[in-house]
């Protein structure tokens, strides 16, 4: 499965005190470096050698575990065959994955026998693995990331490993979504079916929305409203089942819970210009949705039928009330708690603990402060208001997108936790699709290629003057 050509890795003959005559180890672009890596009769799997004295956690355990590796002479650093550079004190390389050490990013296909989660990458099967590599990514982040500035942002930012690995598949999806494949889809409508998970007889939604809505608009207008979730309240991601892709917000947006994506997902891939039809383009095909990354309400996502059709979105139909925000009144968090709380109902709502349940659950923000400002709602867990979610439903379509910030200042305002936005498409004017800035202004914002190109005419004149704007600013900061 991999790409990467194992034969230059051969015979590499490096102790403490000899360095490398081999020539490029990476496809004829990475130079000779020094390493703590023995001869190896076989390159996929090289014996186990002596660790040198002045071998650094991430090379004792790259040794231990037999994997190939390159040392920079000029900051220390281990290049991997696939490109990965590694600091010498990482102390997560005893719990990488394999993928993350032997395969190549610009080739690498996940195994699709099952559901692929964590953009393929996995650093153990059990909890404890888990654990270690949350306490060895809390010491990473220092390796990596230069604090000094308080922002974490530094010219002397590097990636970790594994968000280089993950950057590389960032690439490979983006490129995806410019295919002849998602762009020909671009211009459907899709009917589908958003259901719970382990809740999927009890809690489910049908609407109908655009194959090209962007995601950030799917989860604020469409889906937080249709199922009854707050606006603005928690963080959320996508998850493509066939290559584990996690898509989500990737700035700060004042939500508690965005403290999981490391442990979930590693890193998020930004979901403002990702559209629907890059999860799912054809009949059948299934993607994730997960709301609030603490108590992980999961849905499933199914593309029941692809119509050409008007592109509305509609609320068809469904069944059941949301769950309650932070699982509130709930015996546990998430689905399976839901699904107990529903199974019990559904045999004895008039039951003592049902009832408190019920009242408790009522008290959750989706329930006591709805969205539209009305009156408080009492949770009705077998019961579908349609007439009130497709009145959210369109309040929401009607006004601006909504995203949370963070708000140092305790006495903030409402308005003033949101930032929201009408920007649309410059030609069509839809403020649903996924945009792409025009290449040559940066001032114009389109949905689609023909979009675009029908909307030349009128956008050329401003083009080409902004264009010639910078051209001369850029003249000016180079004579300085």
């Amino acid at each position: 499965m991999s790409g990467i050509d194992y034969s230059k890795w051969n015979n590499l003959n490096v102790s403490d005190s000899e360095e490398s005559d081999e020539g490029d180890a990476y496809d004829g672009e990475m130079p000779s470096f020094s390493g703590g890596v023995s001869s190896f009769p076989d390159a996929r799997t090289p014996p186990r050698c002596s660790v040198p004295s002045d071998a650094g956690p991430a090379e004792r355990s790259l040794i231990s575990r037999g994997k190939l590796y390159k040392k920079d002479p000029l900051d220390g650093w281990l290049v991997l065959p696939n490109g990965i550079r590694v600091h010498p004190e990482d102390k997560k390389m005893n719990i990488a994955s394999d993928v993350l050490l032997d395969e190549d990013p610009r080739t690498f296909v996940p195994d699709g026998s099952e559901r692929v989660r964590k953009w393929g990458l996995k650093q153990s099967d059990d909890s404890w693995g888990g654990i270690m590599g949350l306490m060895a990514g809390s010491d990473n982040q220092f390796l990596y990331k230069n604090f000094d500035t308080g922002r974490g942002e530094s010219a002397n930012d590097k990636d970790d490993p594994e968000e280089q690995f993950i950057n590389v598949l960032i690439d490979r999806k983006n490129d995806y979504i410019e295919s002849k494949a998602v762009q020909s889809a671009m211009n459907k409508t899709f009917i589908l079916r958003v259901e719970l998970v382990e809740c999927e007889k009890y809690v489910w939604r049908r609407v109908k929305v655009p194959s090209g809505i962007d995601l950030s608009k799917l989860h604020d207008q469409v889906i937080c409203p249709v199922m009854g979730w707050s606006r603005g309240y928690h963080t959320y991601a996508f998850e493509d089942p066939k290559d584990g892709t996690a898509i989500g917000p990737t700035k700060y947006t004042g939500g508690i819970d965005s403290m999981h994506i490391p442990m979930h997902y590693i890193k998020l891939m930004d979901d403002r210009h990702v559209p629907l039809a890059a999860l799912v383009r054809q009949k059948g095909d299934v993607a994730y949705y997960v709301y609030d990354l603490g108590d992980h309400w999961e849905h499933r996502l199914i593309l029941e039928e692809v119509v050409d059709d008007e592109e509305t979105v509609t609320l068809i139909n469904g069944a059941g009330a949301c769950p309650p925000e932070d699982s509130n009144g709930l015996t546990g968090m998430g689905c399976s708690s839901y699904r107990e709380f529903l199974d019990e109902y559904k045999k004895n709502p008039h039951k003592a603990k049902i009832k408190k349940v019920v009242n408790e659950a009522s008290r959750s923000s989706n329930y006591a402060s709805p969205w539209d400002g009305g009156q408080p709602l009492k949770l009705k867990p077998l019961h579908f208001d349609i007439v009130h979610h497709r009145r959210l439903l369109k309040l929401m379509l009607a006004g601006p997108s909504v995203k949370k910030r963070f708000v140092h200042m305790p006495t903030a305002t409402r308005d003033e936790h949101y930032r929201e936005s009408t920007k649309g498409c410059t030609g069509c004017g839809s403020r649903l699709k996924a945009l792409s800035k025009c290449t040559g202004c940066r001032k114009a914002s389109y949905c689609t290629r023909q979009c675009q190109l029908d909307d030349w005419k009128n956008h050329k004149a401003l083009c080409r003057k902004e264009q010639k704007k910078a051209k001369k600013g850029r003249k000016q900061e180079e004579s300085k």
